[in-house]
């Protein structure tokens, strides 16, 4: 209790200023003030971590579906705004702002220019860079399955036409030798909806020509450590009695 008053007293501070109009907090089922501002900042000023300047403005229109709405600046002052990003918003971008901690507070989803010629995957969430960067925290685990390397959205070689695919594929660019196997492979990157999975692809194999190993590494997006966008897949898991100090992680290159 004695915080909500701390901060219900701060925000009344705050917002107490005749030139401004602010949204009746009891429209908001008693949550923390929000207001929808236009950024006001030189582009040179915006910086994710840093405080830029948003017009408040009026969100105005016919209230039904389809109905037209309309945003109009309010005669008021511009307000420091904390900018949490991801993402960097333009001048004149608008913005959801909230009272968090003291301070207004807004973030932006995405990188500025981020996710500027990302492909869409088939069956996929997920925009993804066409180049992508894999680390292996331990080369060395699982009898050097996981190396790190690029990986490129490109045309499956011919040797792997009878695997049927029949479009591009998330490939790496260099081939590593199987101890084991005493043959060159590929690595292979799929995504089916929200998750990515890493497996090896064999020109030739002992156990087949061409061949496909099954899923060694695998990430959902959504879980911590993995997102769209920024694009990145930081905590995935290995196969079941895998090397525990296997780690792999994907980031655009």
């Amino acid at each position: 209790m004695g915080r909500s008053v701390a901060v219900d007293d701060l925000v009344g501070l705050r917002l107490r200023q005749g030139t401004r109009r602010w949204p009746d907090s009891g429209l908001d089922h008693g949550g923390l003030p929000a207001f929808v501002g236009r950024v006001r900042s030189d582009r040179s000023k915006i910086a994710v971590n840093k405080f830029l300047l948003v017009q408040p403005v009026s969100v105005l229109g016919v209230e039904k579906e389809g109905g037209v709405g309309d945003l109009s600046s309010l005669r008021a002052a511009p307000v420091p705004v904390y900018l949490l990003g991801p993402g960097l918003p333009d001048p004149g971008d608008y913005l959801i702002c909230r009272f968090v901690d003291h301070r207004w507070v807004a973030e932006k989803a995405g990188r500025s220019g981020t996710t500027s010629g990302y492909i869409p995957v088939p069956q996929c969430f997920c925009l993804v860079p066409p180049t992508l960067r894999m680390t292996s925290a331990d080369p060395k685990a699982n009898y050097r399955m996981f190396q790190s390397c690029t990986i490129q959205y490109q045309t499956p070689p011919a040797e792997f036409t009878a695997l049927g695919f029949t479009q591009k594929i998330f490939l790496s660019t260099s081939t590593f030798d199987d101890p084991i196997a005493k043959v060159p492979f590929y690595y292979l990157l799929s995504c089916l909806y929200n998750q990515f999975t890493l497996t090896r692809l064999y020109p030739t194999s002992p156990y087949g020509s061409p061949y496909r190993d099954a899923a060694l590494y695998t990430w959902l997006v959504g879980g911590y450590g993995n997102s769209c966008d920024p694009f990145r897949l930081d905590n995935g898991s290995a196969f079941p009695g895998s090397d525990p100090t296997c780690s792999v992680t994907i980031d655009p290159a």
